[in-house]
């Protein structure tokens, strides 16, 4: 049984069919509303070129934007970031120093 709203399988459903809408909407409403205006108001070709980016350029902030209320959704960390705090040894990740001769010193 899930624990919360955020573990039911609809839930889940409406996350993922929530998020291609935000990116399929903006950009179909830009290219349908830029092909109509070039080819029934008589607009040169290259306006669609600006609708398209303009339509790229919504769909991927309204995704960011989107994506960023469901990591503050999901976030299980204290810091409220998103990432949950790594604890581990810095040597672990300098490959190129020997620590070995540094402790005989």
């Amino acid at each position: 049984m899930a624990k919360n709203k955020k573990d039911k399988p609809i839930a889940v459903y409406a996350v993922a069919s929530q998020i291609g809408l935000i990116v399929v909407i903006p950009l179909l409403v830009f290219v349908i509303g830029g092909t109509w205006l070039v080819d029934h108001m008589g607009w040169p070709d290259w306006v669609n070129i600006i609708f398209v980016a303009a339509g790229i350029i919504s769909m991927s902030c309204g995704a960011m934007n989107y994506l960023k209320k469901l990591i503050a959704m999901y976030d299980n960390s204290e810091s409220g970031t998103g990432a949950s705090e790594i604890k581990h040894d810095k040597r672990d990740h300098d490959y190129y120093d020997n620590y070995s001769r540094k402790k005989k010193q």
